[in-house]
């Protein structure tokens, strides 16, 4: 079962994106944790997909590159150039602006969920 874990230090945002994907991906298992947790959640929780805010993503991505499979999104108020080439340089797999639309999770982690959810069949297979 793929599962997303979402790191932010804000517990309303962070039990609002919760909400949001859980009616999003009710096959996937969320979690929320506060950024501090970052490093040791990704490995613990066996994420699939990582939603972070920009500031934990450098956490998140020195641990990731140790483990192969967590895609990393970054959420972050500032989409300008410099936000993007940061994120890019950071080797995040997508950025998007929060607040985040429903509309917005849907349209970047459904493919990432679909791919996820393809490898395990063909693990079982």
């Amino acid at each position: 079962m793929p599962s997303i874990l979402v790191l932010g230090d804000d517990a309303s945002t962070r039990d609002a994106l919760v909400d949001a994907l859980r009616a999003l991906f009710p096959r996937a298992r969320v979690v929320a944790m506060p950024v501090d947790a970052a490093p040791e959640a990704v490995e613990r929780e066996g994420a699939t997909i990582v939603l972070a805010d920009m500031t934990a993503v450098e956490g998140v991505l020195r641990r990731r590159r140790s483990r192969a499979g967590a895609r990393v999104v970054a959420l972050t108020r500032a989409m300008g150039p410099d936000t993007l080439m940061k994120a890019e340089a950071l080797g995040v797999d997508a950025s998007l602006r929060a607040p985040v639309s429903p509309r917005q999770l849907q349209a970047v982690l459904g493919p990432m969920l679909d791919g996820a959810a393809a490898d395990e069949r063909n693990a079982e297979g």
